[in-house]
């Protein structure tokens, strides 16, 4: 998952040029060197995004005495808490982490999404903006900070900017970062501009990756003809904006319903 946290101070040198310390010490396209709190928090949210629910719990129970204070920790159990049904718990600990980690994105991405399941849509943007504006000079700093390309672009492409998240995500799974994920976000983003071929080729690469990632299923049914029954159906990943679906067998494929 992730290569490491880049600090936000920096280092000076002559001539009044400023170079990140990561970069000065690893060099520019280094990936940087995550902390344990962050593979920890980084392996339960993508269970939770593939809604391994089970496992991302696990995850987190066996390293709570150790973590649990930390703001990546705080991150995924707000997220677990969400998944879980208890929003507001969730929210709590989210904005907790994002003010404890002001330069990381994570926090402000996912507490994007569980606003926009509470129908605070104008919140929600606000919170995807800032992560968007949080993983910036991450990656200004170190384009191989894949963690932070990955959120630039996740953010992205809940904003709607297509364009710029897709060239972010590539960006991170150059750098490392897990394809599945990668390749989900993608999807989505197709979705969402309902260009649905390139939508189920991406969710194809993520079943292939991980045939486990339960998620996947559910949006490529809806990149592609399939015979299901006419009527409304709701999404009950509740994370994304795609909250139903109009599926109706003698029609050709349709957007989600608003």
């Amino acid at each position: 998952m992730r290569r490491g946290s880049l600090l936000v101070s920096a280092l000076a040198v002559p001539f009044g040029v400023w170079i990140h310390p990561t970069v000065a010490q690893q060099g520019p396209t280094s990936p940087p060197t995550p902390t344990k709190a962050e593979r920890i928090a980084d392996r339960a949210l993508g269970n939770l995004l593939a809604w391994k629910v089970a496992a991302a719990k696990n995850v987190l129970d066996a390293n709570q005495a150790e973590l649990g204070a930390t703001p990546e920790y705080k991150t995924a159990l707000g997220l677990l808490r969400a998944t879980e049904g208890n929003a507001d718990e969730g929210v709590a600990l989210l904005q907790q982490a994002a003010k404890a980690k002001p330069s990381d994105p994570a926090p402000q991405f996912f507490l994007g999404n569980v606003l926009y399941w509470q129908k605070k849509y104008d919140d929600a943007n606000s919170a995807w903006k800032t992560a968007r504006d949080r993983a910036k000079p991450l990656v200004d700093a170190n384009p191989a900070d894949s963690r932070a390309q990955y959120y630039a672009g996740a953010s992205q492409v809940r904003l709607k900017q297509f364009g710029p998240a897709r060239k972010a995500l590539e960006a991170a799974r150059d750098a490392g970062f897990d394809p599945a994920l990668v390749d989900f976000q993608l999807g989505f983003s197709y979705a969402l501009e309902e260009k649905w071929q390139d939508a189920a080729n991406a969710f194809d690469a993520v079943a292939t990756s991980d045939p486990k990632f339960a998620h996947v299923y559910f949006y490529r049914g809806l990149a592609l003809r399939r015979p299901y029954v006419r009527g409304y159906y709701y999404n009950l990943q509740t994370l994304h904006p795609l909250k139903y679906v109009w599926i109706d067998t003698g029609a050709e494929r349709t957007a989600p319903a608003p």
